[in-house]
């Protein structure tokens, strides 16, 4: 059985939808940040970059780090389909994409959400954030341009980039301003968001 350590509005949620579309036994575990258990010792025997998310696999190793736990995931489904198997077209650009967005996406995201981890004092922390803001837009254009399918990433149908793509669209404070103009990335969340898989992650990444 796998163990997702998870956070809420954090990479979990495209840990978990891989985990509910694969039909893959898991049990969630929440960590929670905000009261440093991230830090903690035992935390850190499972995963010594203190970051959340991270996946225990069946073996009992654990790894961390999104972009890993999908490549992960996905080679262990074949069937699902989630990543391109080796010798086939798509493969290549799936892990330039995914890394893009994990490096790219994904810390801009923690950038503009989390502004004071980078500065220290206010009006530096404000700059931060605003740029961050200019940088995910035009990361978010970027991804525009990129997506081939009619509603995924690839041409050639479904994959685990449909779903992280969509997920770092989920710290948007405004959707309508997001997808105004970006079309291709409006219609790819909007399948995503239909896919039951991603319906139960966002059920649970939820905060009420």
């Amino acid at each position: 059985m796998y163990v997702l350590h998870w956070e809420y509005m954090a990479g979990s949620i495209v840990a978990q939808a891989l985990l509910e579309e694969m039909g893959a036994p898991y049990r969630m575990k929440h960590v929670d940040m905000a009261a440093g258990e991230h830090k903690t010792p035992a935390y850190r025997r499972l995963n010594p970059a203190a970051r959340v998310p991270a996946l225990t696999l069946p073996d009992g190793r654990t790894i961390g780090e999104s972009a890993a736990i999908v490549v992960v995931l996905g080679e262990s489904s074949p069937a699902s389909g989630l990543l391109p198997q080796p010798g086939t077209s798509d493969r290549s650009v799936f892990f330039f994409w995914l890394n893009v967005m994990a490096t790219s996406g994904y810390m801009t995201v923690a950038r503009k959400g989390h502004p004071e981890r980078y500065a220290f004092d206010e009006s530096a922390i404000a700059q931060v954030e605003r740029r961050a803001a200019e940088d995910l837009a035009a990361f978010f254009d970027v991804m525009e341009d990129a997506i081939e399918g009619d509603g995924t990433f690839l041409a050639s149908g479904q994959s685990a980039l449909d779903l992280y793509l969509a997920m770092l669209t989920e710290w948007s404070e405004d959707k309508d301003k997001l997808f105004g103009g970006r079309p291709s990335l409006a219609k790819l969340s909007n399948e995503v968001c239909l896919r039951p898989g991603y319906q139960a992650a966002m059920r649970t990444h939820r905060l009420n």
